[in-house]
């Protein structure tokens, strides 16, 4: 076979190119960042011959493949982002390596892809919304709260997740999901103030809309963005502020409506709790992450690993070093861990990664932010300053969270691109 005949014109119908398609619209989906889609694609092609360019963003991609003659042919996939799904995940990362090992033939793995995009969730309704209460449970101990605001949260988090499912399964209220949660999280957590006999209510605000918060896409944004990938970066951005926006105001429509009708919540300052709620909450919380993550649970070990790694070293390196440090750190740690488990297990490093950032990523603090800006930007200076420096420290956070995450890269280079 001459060299003419090994690259053969990547045609609309030609399988390597369409595979290409379907892999990155599917990598896309899952929320990969449009640096890692790049590496995949780019990485793929260079194996069947092509050289391949990459545009993503969060809504589409474009992929432009040359042949041996210089002629281009250009492709557009739209792509509808999802939830992150592990097992999804996992299966599109055998599926790549196969194609690469010449195991499956492209045919069989578009088909397969296209299987993987298809299937059902690997956990029922009910578990899912279970899942939303135990989080927000576990969280409002993560966010400073006693068995009061504990219990709150949880009720919190379990009518979030009736809520999630029910305007997902409507049109007509879909769009107004974040918007209804931040309502509904004030109002209930005003409300169960008064038989709870007064609590910290920020605490079960927070804690309740807490899976909802854009902070780990406001942290792939900024790694897009130190990435230079900077169209990506700016249009997840922009989501991830909106939706913080929406669910802020949400909040504070809320906590209006129950000043009105109720009166003003009493508040009683939490005692902490003690030392073994925080353990036993991380490993609760990272098991429930799993089952949101739609994860087998026999890989539910490495997101509690995740957990407790980013958890405690986030802890300690503040105590020691001061927030910046302290979150750098425990980023770096977790960046270190995921790839070593990537190259151990041969497994997608975003398998531990993603669990980890999520009790990392600076959501909750944008929140509090957005809080501080609606009610008591108004009302002095001072407060108007205290909501400037918060916004500031979200950041702050996130350019550490970014930092800690490419040194990672240096210290454990990953041996997979996904």
């Amino acid at each position: 076979m001459n060299a003419a005949a090994q690259f053969k014109q990547p045609r609309p119908d030609e399988p390597r190119a369409r595979f290409l398609i379907e892999l990155a619209r599917a990598l896309g989906t899952y929320g990969t960042s449009a640096n890692r889609i790049e590496e995949v694609i780019a990485y793929c092609a260079d194996a069947f011959g092509y050289n391949a360019q990459t545009f993503t963003t969060p809504t589409s991609v474009f992929v432009s493949l040359e042949d041996e003659q210089g002629d281009l042919h250009t492709y557009l996939a739209r792509v509808h982002p999802g939830e992150a799904d592990m097992t999804k995940m996992i299966a599109l990362d055998r599926i790549f390596n196969n194609v690469l090992d010449g195991i499956i033939s492209t045919r069989e793995a578009i088909d397969e892809i296209k299987r993987i995009v298809s299937m059902p969730a690997r956990y029922p309704v009910w578990l899912i919304v279970i899942c939303f209460g135990v989080i927000g449970f576990c969280a409002g101990n993560f966010l400073g709260g006693a068995i009061k605001e504990m219990l709150a949260s949880g009720i919190v988090g379990l009518t979030i997740g009736l809520l999630v499912q029910f305007t997902g399964r409507r049109r007509e209220f879909s769009r107004l999901m974040e918007f209804l949660s931040g309502f509904c999280a004030a109002f209930i957590a005003g409300v169960l103030a008064i038989p709870f006999g007064g609590y910290f209510t920020t605490v079960p605000v927070i804690a309740g809309v807490i899976i909802l918060l854009p902070g780990l896409t406001l942290t792939i944004a900024m790694v897009e963005l130190a990435m230079k990938h900077v169209v990506s970066g700016t249009a997840r951005l922009a989501g991830a502020i909106m939706v913080l926006l929406v669910i802020g105001f949400g909040i504070v429509l809320g906590q209006a409506v129950v000043e009105h009708t109720v009166g003003p919540s009493p508040i009683v300052i939490p005692a902490k709790p003690p030392w073994f709620f925080d353990l036993g909450t991380i490993l609760i919380a990272t098991v429930c992450m799993s089952i949101l993550f739609q994860a087998h649970l026999r890989h539910a070990w490495v997101m509690v690993v995740a957990g407790l790694i980013a958890f405690y070293s986030a802890r300690y390196g503040t105590m020691y070093f001061g927030p910046e440090v302290g979150v750098l750190g425990a980023a770096m740690a977790v960046g270190v861990a995921s790839n070593l488990y990537a190259r151990i297990f041969d497994k997608p490093a975003l398998m531990m990664m993603l669990p980890g950032l999520i009790i990392l990523v600076p959501g909750s603090l944008g929140l509090r932010s957005l809080q501080m800006f609606f009610t008591d930007a108004s009302v002095d200076v001072d407060s108007t300053i205290d909501a400037v420096r918060s916004s500031f420290t979200v950041l702050v956070v996130g350019v550490a969270l970014v930092v800690g995450l490419l040194l990672a890269n240096v210290v454990m280079p990953p041996r997979k691109v996904l």
